[in-house]
């Protein structure tokens, strides 16, 4: 009547906990360059620009406030570049535009880096240095230098470093004296990525 029987229970159990601050920022961030490098980058960039905030809210002056102590200051800047991530990556990418518009040989330098990687990767290229044929690898390590030393020459670090600049400052200022607590109720941050 009554059977032993044996259940294999042996295994693993991640628990995952509900992570705060700066660490739950952190694990979103790897999840979504987990997706980018899978090739879902452009849809990510999409849906995040398909929540875009309206400028009159973005600007509204009523709505600057000094934060009464740190821990407000704290809260209130992830929950504004969490609400206004949209407006914020747009922008980054209004600074980047002017700053190749007005660098004519930075926007040479990154069409042709464009160009040459696409022509790189439309077929099946066979370069060839001396009597060594390189492999698909050696020739991606080969256009990425010659995009590095074009961009460099083009001046793209001092670009880089004051688009960069700008934006962390514009979003800085901006998220920590604009008052979260007027901001409707949070909802998901990506709702293109989803965490398995």
């Amino acid at each position: 009547m009554a059977e032993n029987v044996n259940i294999d229970l042996s295994g693993e159990i991640n628990a995952t906990t509900e992570k705060k601050g700066l660490q739950k920022y952190v694990n979103e961030m790897e999840l979504l360059l987990q997706h980018v490098r899978s090739g879902a980058g452009p849809a990510l960039v999409m849906g995040v620009l398909s929540s875009r905030r309206a400028w009159t809210q973005f600007v509204a002056t009523e709505n600057f406030k000094v934060p009464p102590s740190i821990p407000r200051l704290s809260r209130r800047f992830y929950r504004n570049v969490e609400y206004f991530q949209a407006n914020y990556l747009i922008i980054f990418l209004g600074l980047f535009a002017y700053c190749l518009i007005t660098s004519p040989l930075l926007l040479i330098a990154m069409v042709a880096s464009f160009f040459g990687y696409k022509k790189l990767t439309s077929g099946p290229n066979t370069w060839k240095i001396g009597g060594w044929e390189l492999s698909k690898t050696q020739q991606y390590a080969v256009a990425a230098a010659g995009s590095m030393a074009l961009c460099w020459l083009a001046g793209a670090g001092a670009v880089l470093f004051w688009v960069l600049g700008a934006t962390v400052t514009v979003v800085a200022l901006h998220a920590s004296f604009f008052d979260a607590e007027t901001l409707p109720p949070p909802t998901e941050q990506f709702p293109l990525v989803e965490q398995v």
